[in-house]
């Protein structure tokens, strides 16, 4: 006759998923850092891409700096692409006046005339603060 070993169960209670037992289980813990804020930006030479990768990146974030070259490329950027938009859409306009214009031209204006303000509103916010940090580093206030 073989002999049977029972196993050993060994049986862990897992915390339900709606528990804050289950969220610090995988080192989720809302408590620990309690003044977690976002970084001042550090003022960096870059490029074209990357000025603009940092024109959104820091979209409210006022503190910090700005060099030369990110602001001059943001703001170059700024400017190109919203005489690019609205130049697009006063130019569809114009198509689009005689009664035989096509209706994707139609369309497509009329696309552009309704997100011209989402242009404006989602670009204010960082040229704001992209002009504070530029004036944070031109001043020598570090506003950290």
């Amino acid at each position: 006759m073989s002999e049977h070993k029972p196993t050993r169960y060994i049986h862990h209670e897992e915390p339900l998923e709606d528990t804050p037992e289950a969220l610090n289980l995988d080192g989720f813990d809302d408590e620990a850092y309690p003044d977690e804020r976002r970084a001042p930006a550090v003022a960096q030479n870059v490029g074209f891409a990357g000025a603009v990768r940092l024109f959104y990146r820091h979209y409210w974030n006022a503190k910090g700096q700005a060099s030369a070259s990110e602001f001059w490329w943001a703001l170059l950027y700024l400017a190109a692409g919203t005489v690019l938009y609205f130049g697009a859409t006063i130019w569809l306009n114009y198509l689009t006046l005689p009664e035989n214009a096509s209706s994707l031209l139609r369309t497509v204006f009329m696309l552009l005339v309704i997100t011209n303000p989402l242009w404006i509103v989602v670009n204010i916010g960082p040229a704001v603060s992209l002009i504070r940090r530029r004036r944070n580093m031109a001043t020598g206030k570090a506003d950290f």
